[in-house]
Order: structure tokens, then sequence, then C-alpha cells
């Protein structure tokens, strides 16, 4: 399918993707306007690429399974029971580490973070599954942040006898960071805002959809209309006791 935007110009282009976020967030998830529209109003309400912007988080992000997914990882590197995936590298980390080097002798409280990639349609099997059977939340994680950091921070308190230790984890919050960005060689095919419209201004409007080629976001961000960012979704806290949930250490665990 050819170019649509590239017949428009820069000025046109950037008020049709305005109309887009507007149409996105016309449909209220759980309440909230979708991840898809907010990003996209912010990206072109931007004009600084270095700028960080924060969102609340929508409760069908915090509570998808692909995040419990890798809460319940953190979980067992903050324990010492996997290796933390760092870059290309495992190693071990978390607590048992700093019992044994000295950093922390078990008693009183302890802070820590890890993150870790998320992917919503990570695998061209999951991306089939979101696309034809997905709910409208599943789909709005998909095409809003898809790949993502997920961030945790908590603060463990424990008490030690002797070897052992229990912990219990007074203090979890997670974030999710990510960049809003562009791949200026793809393409995502999207509803069209002006489907039957009879605005003057109106692109294509006997179409329904088509597809948005990003070189046109480039577009945007040459004329200075629009600008990426880095982006924060949350912080939120954790109350899943199958995730901060209290545990006992063995302080001289041979690591292997």
């Amino acid at each position: 399918m050819s170019d649509i935007l590239a017949n428009y110009s820069v000025k046109e282009v950037a008020a049709w993707y305005k109309r887009l976020a507007a149409k996105v967030g016309e449909r209220k998830l759980n309440g909230n306007v979708p991840l898809a529209s907010r990003f996209l109003r912010a990206y072109l309400d931007n004009r600084d690429p270095k700028a960080l912007i924060q969102f609340a988080a929508p409760v069908y992000l915090i509570n998808h399974r692909k995040i419990k997914i890798a809460q319940s990882y953190h979980r067992r590197v903050f324990l010492t029971e996997e290796k933390a995936r760092i870059g290309k590298a495992k190693k071990w980390a978390g607590l048992i580490p700093r019992l044994q080097d000295g950093r922390w002798n078990g008693e009183g409280k302890l802070s820590m973070n890890y993150h870790s990639l998320v992917e919503i349609g990570g695998t061209i099997a999951e991306i089939a599954q979101i696309q034809l059977r997905g709910s409208e939340q599943e789909r709005d994680l998909f095409t809003s942040l898809r790949g993502f950091q997920l961030h945790s921070n908590v603060t463990v308190m424990g008490t030690r006898k002797g070897d052992s230790v229990n912990v219990k984890f007074e203090l979890w919050q997670c974030k999710a960071v990510d960049r809003y960005d562009w791949n200026y060689d793809e393409y995502l095919t999207v509803p069209n805002p002006d489907y039957k419209s009879i605005a003057d201004s109106a692109i294509r409007p006997d179409l329904q959809s088509f597809r948005v080629y990003h070189k046109n976001a480039k577009r945007l961000e040459d004329a200075k209309l629009a600008a990426p960012y880095r982006l924060e979704v949350g912080l939120w806290h954790v109350h899943d006791m199958s995730i901060n949930g209290a545990a006992t250490l063995n302080a001289r665990k041979k690591l292997g």
C-alpha cells in the first residue's frame, strides 16, 4: 500500500495525527484514556527529545500477566534464587551476596532495585493472538508500550538468628520505563479518524483504516512539530503476597 500521508503537507499530517490521538482517546478503558492516545498527544506536544514525561499506570498494566511474571523473577533475583540478567551476562545478585561480602548484616532495612525487559507481544504467535483475539486493553499496551523496562524498587526489613535471616518486603514499587520514538523504516495500520468525514481537511475519508509509515513522524520531528521523549508509567505499589511475601534465607548459601 502506498504512503498516503506522503501526499500531504507536514502541517496537514500533524493535524491528522492530533485527530488520531483524539479518536483513539474517545473510548475509555476501565475509565482511563488509553495509553496510546496519551503517549501520542504528549509526542505531538513535546519539543524536547531529552524530556521525561510521566503517566499514571492503568490497572490493566499493573495486573497484566507479563508484569506478574517479571515481578516474580525480580523476587527471585532479590532473594538470590535466580541469577540476574545484566546486559548479556548472568550473575548472582540480591540479598545473599550482600550478606556474604559484608554490605548487609541481615538486620534492619536494606533498599535494592532491579529492572528487566517486558514485552507485550514478544513473539509472532503472541502478536497474532493480540491482533485477532486480544482485549482492547491488551491491544492498547501492545500499540503503546509493547517492549519496556520494568523497574522494581524494594525495601526489605531483616532479622537474623545465626545464619538464618528472615526478610519482609516493607516496600515494593514498580514503574514501566521506555522511550517513545519510532522506527522510521516501519509502519502501522491504524484507524482513520477522518473516516466518513465531510470536512475539507479530511484525509481519505473513504478509508476506515490505512497504513501509516513512520517516516511521516520523522517529517514532523524535522519540522519541530513533535519530538520523541523518555517516559515513565507509575510508580505503583505492589501488594501481591506471592510477590512481596516474607522469606527466610541461609546467609551461607553456596553460590555456584
